[in-house]
């Protein structure tokens, strides 16, 4: 089995929660260390820089947490080409075509995958159900949100000098022990 399926499963379930509860995805990474499964959520993503931290963030987790996979869950407007088409260039959220998504992207060493949930809504705009996932290759995923494992493992001094700025910056982490620990 592949060491992100757990992780993609267990966003897709939360995913659904949230949907379900207030009709909207909070942020969320889900790493899977060691210790057990972790979970952070940034205090929110307003603008550029409130995105940046989140990347920061997430790459310092990952590489202080010994991280063997991650899986990133963003609401998020997506635009796709139409089979022969090129892609419409302008934001996703300005598109005309654009679809509302729950957009997983995933890392462990030597793969890479990003899932597409579409988000159904009512006619009331109320969420429906998270429609089937829709697979993409990562290598036609661009942005800040990609590369999020650490090209090789950190020394144990890394991985401390990485926690400890991660307490600096109020980095609240949850973490779900493994069975038995």
């Amino acid at each position: 089995m592949s060491a992100l399926q757990p992780l993609l499963a267990e966003a897709t379930r939360y995913a659904e929660y949230c949907m379900g509860n207030s009709g909207q995805i909070p942020p969320t990474l889900f790493a899977e260390t060691d210790q057990g499964m972790l979970i952070f959520m940034p205090d929110g993503m307003k603008d550029a820089e409130a995105k940046d931290d989140f990347v920061t963030k997430i790459r310092l987790i990952a590489a202080s947490y010994g991280a063997s996979a991650v899986v990133l869950m963003l609401e998020s407007w997506v635009t796709v080409a139409k089979k022969g088409e090129r892609l419409e260039m302008s934001p996703p959220s300005e598109s005309h075509e654009r679809q509302e998504m729950v957009v997983l992207i995933g890392e462990a060493r030597n793969e890479c995958t990003s899932r597409f949930l579409p988000i159904i809504r009512s006619d009331n705009r109320n969420f429906w159900s998270l429609g089937e996932p829709q697979r993409r290759d990562a290598d036609s995923f661009q942005g800040r949100f990609k590369q999020l494992l650490p090209p090789s493992p950190p020394d144990e001094a890394m991985r401390q000098a990485g926690m400890a700025l991660l307490e600096g910056m109020g980095a609240k982490i949850a973490l779900v022990p493994k069975d038995g620990a």
